[in-house]
């Protein structure tokens, strides 16, 4: 069961949302609909080991092309003026000028009109011979009833065209939004991990050196000194490490120093090693350079946040992951044999909602194919900004 993650609501969602956002009158119309932008500022520059690369450039992220949203729901207005439809209007009303004028002939040549009153004139005590006059005045009231009726549907198709445009440019609006958030968060993160490496990792550092210092000099002394000393130099080891995790979560230096390749690879190492008991396949292809800092984070992301979900939720015994260039997009997949789980329930959990939201910035698409007790597969395609 394939269930696509791409962020649209149901229609009856959206219709709701968008009418009530943009109140157009009837048989006013409605304004062009702002072109979609993709203007994205790039993410800050590369974190690396030391202070050097933390203050490093910081490379701009090409713009993306905006997907035209509009095709998906209604034809623009401006399709009423295309020659084919002209052309069967035209049609329609030679119709109906060709029934008109056939009719009066055939009511002259056959003179269905005495006809009608030699018939009707024996009923003439029940008023049957103003039936024809009856059935016009009814032909004439329908006629305007249809014309009414199609004044109605006009207007609401424009009132419809009108509030699905401007649920696009909102949903543009929302992919944007959507897209700096994630790169504050980037930029956030970056600064903590260059905080916590400048800062408390030089103290760290100090305090280990001092405690190394006290060990030193009370050797053989004074062992309850030489004791105390020797601890804070295990924990502030110890701290040290969980600092440098820490700064390893917050923003990979790996994927600065090594490439996208190269850092998904020594992520997945890192999960084996700690999942020992899960049988792993990394598998990559083609040209993964030359991306882009906001694409190499997204992948990274994804493949990080998947990877997660799999050691708490799936008990997998078996993971693969996929990393290809095809063309003009980046394909990323993450699959296991675990539990899997409904994709029709109701899930409470942001980790799908979070990969959702950093796909769809980049213009991609995602996707699950799950059944319970059988696995999970994670797939997303990713536009390559600037290729066709």
């Amino acid at each position: 069961m394939n269930v696509p993650i791409d962020g649209t609501h149901t229609s009856a969602a959206r219709m709701a949302y968008a009418t009530e956002a943009v109140p157009l009158a009837p048989g006013s119309q409605p304004g062009p609909g702002r072109e979609a932008g993709s203007g994205k500022s790039p993410l800050p520059g590369p974190l690396g080991a030391g202070h050097d690369a933390l203050d490093g450039p910081q490379p701009a992220a090409p713009a993306a092309q905006s997907e035209p949203m509009l095709q998906t729901f209604l034809p623009m207005p401006g399709a009423a003026a295309t020659p084919a439809l002209s052309q069967r209007v035209r049609l329609d009303l030679i119709v109906v000028v060709a029934v008109t004028l056939g009719t009066f002939a055939l009511s002259a040549g056959l003179e269905l009109r005495e006809w009608l009153t030699e018939i009707t004139h024996p009923l003439e005590h029940y008023q049957i011979d103003e039936l024809p006059l009856t059935f016009a005045a009814l032909a004439l009231s329908l006629a305007w009833f249809s014309w009414r009726r199609w004044r109605h549907a006009e207007d609401e198709l424009r009132l419809r065209v009108a509030a699905q445009r401007a649920l696009a440019e909102r949903e543009e609006d929302n992919r944007l939004l959507s897209q700096k958030c994630l790169m504050v968060q980037e930029d956030e993160r970056r600064s903590l991990a260059r905080e916590l490496h400048d800062e408390l990792g030089q103290c760290l550092n100090a305090i280990k050196l001092d405690a190394v210092a006290i060990r030193s000099m009370t050797h053989g002394k004074q062992p309850e000194i030489e004791t105390s000393a020797s601890a804070i130099v295990d924990l502030s080891g110890h701290v040290y490490d969980v600092v440098r995790d820490i700064m390893q979560r917050l923003r990979p230096a790996a994927l600065d120093a090594l490439g996208l390749q190269d850092a998904v690879a020594h992520l997945f190492g890192q999960w084996r090693r700690r999942n020992p008991a899960v049988e792993c396949s990394f598998v990559a292809s083609g040209d993964l350079s030359g991306l882009g800092e906001v694409m190499n984070i997204t992948v990274y992301r994804l493949v990080q946040e998947c990877l997660t979900n799999i050691a708490k939720h799936a008990g997998a015994t078996r993971v693969t992951v996929t990393l290809e260039r095809r063309g003009g997009e980046v394909l990323v997949a993450v699959s296991d044999d675990g539990r899997g789980m409904d994709l029709q329930a109701k899930r409470i959990g942001l980790g799908l909602v979070g990969l959702r939201e950093r796909v769809e910035a980049l213009h991609g698409h995602l996707q699950l194919a799950s059944e319970p007790g059988k696995g999970l597969e994670v797939q997303a395609r990713l536009p390559i900004p600037g290729s066709r």
